[in-house]
Formats: C-alpha cells, structure tokens, sequence
C-alpha cells in the first residue's frame, strides 16, 4: 500500500502538479516607465511593459494566466511590485504601487537613471494553463533591460557647483540631479557602454535661444579606457559645432591629461573637463561667464562651443547633456 502511494505521487509529479512544468521567457519592452492613475484604486501606479512567450514546440506551449512577482530582499522599491497580463497571456505591465504623485515620480526617476536595477532585482513565476491544467511554470527571465527615458547626465545653468574638478570626482560625479550636476564617468559608461543610445545635447545663448542636437551610437567606455567617448552622426536639431570631433577621445580633467594636443586643452578651457580631441568644439562644462563680460571675453576659457557658421567660440548661458537608450 505504502509503495501504491509512492507510485501515486510520482505519476501526479510527472503529470506537472507542483513541479515547473514549462519554460516562459519574459522581456520588457523598448519603452521608458511610465505613470498612470489606476481609477479602481484611487492611487498612482508606474507601470512597465513586458512581452511573454512560451519556450518549445507551439502545439505543447502553455497560456499564461498570471505572474508573481519576488524581489530581492533588502532591493526593494519601498512599494508593492505586481504584475498584469493580458487576457491572451501574451502581454503584461509591472506595477509599482506607489499611491502618491510624488512617489511615483520618484521611483521613474530611479528607475529612468539606473533600469538595470529592475533587470537585477525582479522575478517572475508564471501561472498557466497547460492542456486544461493549471501549472507552475518556469520563467526565463528578460534578457533585455526596459528601455531608458531620457537621462539627464550633465547640466550646467549657473556657478554655484564649480564644475573645474579633478580625474577622481568627474569619475564619481557632483552636484545634484535637479540643479548644476554631473552624474559621473562611472555610472555613465555602465549606462551606455553596451546599449544603442543617442546623445542629446541643449544649450541656451545670452539672448535666451534654445540649441539642441542629436548625435547617434553614444557610448563611453569605461575607466580601463579613460572612459573614452563614442559618438556617431548628427540625427536632428541645430546645435552648433560637431560633436564628431571628439569621438573616440579620452576624457581630460587639469591633472589627467588625454587630448592629442600638445598642451593641455583643459586648461586652456579654463580647467574644465570633457572629451578634449586638439581641443575640439565643445567645452560645455567651462565656468559660465558672467553676461556683463560677455563682450570682452575670451569664450575658450568659459562654457562654450564653436559655431562653424559665424566661424567663432560662442559663450553659452547654460548647457544640458542627456542620452536616450534603447
């Protein structure tokens, strides 16, 4: 009787009851996070995109009915982390139940600046129907990390945080994310180092005009490389200066010197630091001159870029850099 029994569990094991009966693959899409209002709750949700697909043979491929979601302990986002799936089992949002606005914002903002962090973090264990049962089923968590919103990786509006820093702290970043910042070499290059991003480069002249441009295939490698910088063709806008010429340049700050000039190009920038070729067309991290010196000074020493229509270095009143990635 006692070995009927075993024989029992064993052929309900195998029938897929309580095991991990099939393999599920989960990617996020290529979209940012995103805020909504959840009307049923009353409450402030962010919500991330996912495909599901069953891994195997399409007439033994299960219909997923639902997803758990595990996140590491001590990982957490300080909120419930849910997921929805379509009604056909083919699609789904991660839900952070945030409540609040500000909440919410919050964690897009975390999430926007280091989505990596979601990739790491989450877990998910599918539910399904397979041949009219329901099964635990495997999931092959996402290969892909969600899309990144735009990331704001340098702005520079005023003098209050002097950006004349040395290797060390442009390697690690300063300021504030809301305010004059740089967000640092390191976690730079970890961002866009082995995705497809886009610079998007903003400056602002005396006058209050708004330049923007768009650069492809930016990357910076990492510190082995001097977080060398890569940048491909301008996609849109009409910033002034090609960017082009510092692709594949080292960074440069006063105490390590990477330019091909044969001095150092930031000191002769007033001490700033950037991707210095011989010595470029830009140097948007120059102190800002103040606008009633504007018509005697020597824009080199100061936040600027070269304008190859007025064939002249114009002085800019604020400068933002950010990237997109997919």
């Amino acid at each position: 009787m006692q070995s009927c029994s075993v024989m029992l569990l064993v052929i309900l094991l195998c029938q897929g009851l309580g095991i991990f009966a099939k393999d599920i693959k989960v990617d996020f899409l290529d979209k940012p996070a995103r805020i909504s209002y959840n009307f049923f709750s009353g409450s402030y949700e962010v919500m991330l995109a996912f495909k599901i697909a069953a891994v195997g043979p399409r007439n033994d491929q299960p219909t997923v009915t639902g997803l758990d979601v595990k996140v590491d302990k001590g990982n957490d986002f300080g909120v419930g982390v849910t997921a929805r799936v379509s009604r056909g089992g083919t699609a789904g949002e991660l839900i952070f139940e945030c409540g609040n606005q500000d909440r919410c914002n919050n964690i897009k903002k975390f999430i926007d600046l280091d989505n990596s962090v979601v990739h790491k973090t989450v877990q998910f264990v599918p539910v399904g129907l397979h041949f009219g049962r329901f099964e635990r089923l495997r999931a092959d968590n996402s290969a892909n990390r969600p899309a990144l919103g735009e990331v704001v990786f340098q702005q520079h509006s005023g003098n209050s945080i002097s950006f004349l820093q040395n290797w060390e702290v442009y390697a690690e970043g300063f300021g504030f994310p809301h305010e004059d910042y740089w967000m640092g070499l390191k976690r730079l290059s970890s961002l866009t180092k082995d995705r497809s991003c886009k610079l998007i480069f903003q400056a602002t002249r005396f006058d209050g005009t708004v330049q923007k441009g768009t650069y492809k295939d930016f990357q910076v490698s990492g510190e082995d490389e001097n977080f060398k910088l890569r940048v491909g063709d301008a996609e849109s806008g009409d910033l002034i200066g090609d960017m082009k010429l510092h692709d594949n340049m080292e960074f440069s700050t006063f105490d390590r010197d990477n330019d091909k000039s044969n001095k150092s190009c930031s000191e002769t920038h007033g001490s700033a630091g950037w991707w210095f070729n011989a010595c470029g067309s830009h140097s948007p991290n120059g102190i800002i001159v103040a606008e009633k010196d504007l018509g005697r000074a020597d824009c080199r020493e100061y936040c600027s870029s070269r304008s190859k229509k007025e064939d002249k270095l114009i002085c800019w009143k604020a400068t933002k850099l950010s990237f997109t990635c997919a």
